[in-house]
């Protein structure tokens, strides 16, 4: 595949990237003053300013942009705004812009811009939630913040497949139970990891934190039997194979305090107000537009 040239990446970006309406406030702010109006490209019956090249520079892809950070790259995009102007220009000449398929797409774009802006102005209107309500939301929603009983544990795996004979599944088993002799006469998890098959290998031979619907039936029934930090399991076959696990700390169903779930609550609570805002909004809308649907547009 021929790769595409620069410029034609630069105009298809900013084109693609018309949509974003709030690069040209944003640009124009930024620079104030008679900076943006400042002509840094001109044609027959038109010019480019300096705050639409700084627009158009703003909509590239972070990536892109660095890569015309220059000042030869900086003409680059000059003259691709340039040609996307021209060819705007040689459309509106040939009429395109009148053709029904381009009218509907562009009601159609209007429309979403405008009911995405009307939908942030009611958001903006119903302002943050007090402590008051997070707090009942909370207080109404606790059982959902709930943590199971949990255990931190470490594996060192002698690995074979399900569908491995019995002999390899005996030579795994037998690696197995050196790795459990090691551990269990004081060797660090670590270093016996080394030893193994499974990727914890690379983390000192820690899995981490697991509940018992994290791990498959038989890993997880071992390291739950498992009482004390530092306990070693006999050797347990998985799907993953012959494996050793050590309790490394365990830690008992709980519900978190407010407090330390106040932003997860914050972002649910904010979600739940916008819907009932939309709700509201589109009902009353309903009303007084006086909505009766027809039997088939029911359906």
């Amino acid at each position: 595949m021929r790769p595409i040239p620069a410029r034609t990446r630069i105009l298809l970006a900013c084109a693609a990237a018309a949509l974003l309406a709030g690069a040209l406030l944003f640009a124009l702010r930024k620079h104030g003053g008679e900076g943006p109006l400042r002509v840094v490209a001109s044609f027959r019956g038109g010019s480019l300013t300096a705050g639409e090249l700084e627009e158009g520079l703003l909509r590239l892809a972070p990536a892109l942009r660095r890569e015309f950070d220059s000042a030869a790259g900086r003409r680059e995009v000059a003259r691709s705004l340039v040609d996307k102007k021209l060819l705007a220009e040689e459309a509106r000449r040939r009429h395109i812009g009148e053709r029904p398929e381009i009218r509907r797409q562009i009601e159609d774009l209007e429309e979403r811009l405008i009911v995405q802006a009307l939908l942030a102005d009611e958001e903006k209107s119903g302002g943050p939630g007090s402590d008051a309500e997070l707090q009942r939301y909370y207080e109404e929603h606790r059982r959902e913040f709930d943590q199971p009983e949990r255990v931190r544990i470490g594996r060192v795996l002698a690995a074979v497949g399900p569908a491995a004979g019995a002999e390899a599944k005996a030579r795994a088993r037998k690696r197995a139970e050196e790795f459990q002799r090691r551990l269990r006469k004081g060797e660090p998890l670590a270093k016996v990891a080394g030893a193994g098959d499974g990727p914890e290998r690379k983390e000192g031979g820690q899995l981490g934190w697991l509940a018992r619907p994290d791990r498959d039936a038989v890993t997880s029934s071992a390291a739950f039997a498992l009482q004390r930090p530092g306990e070693v399991s006999a050797p347990v076959l998985t799907p993953d194979g012959w494996a050793v696990l050590v309790l490394l700390e365990r830690a008992a169903a709980r519900t978190p305090a407010f407090a330390e779930v106040r932003g997860e609550i914050v972002g649910r609570a904010d979600a739940a107000r916008r819907r009932r805002a939309f709700d509201a909004l589109v009902a009353g809308l309903r009303h007084d537009g006086e909505v009766h649907l027809a039997a088939e547009g029911a359906r």
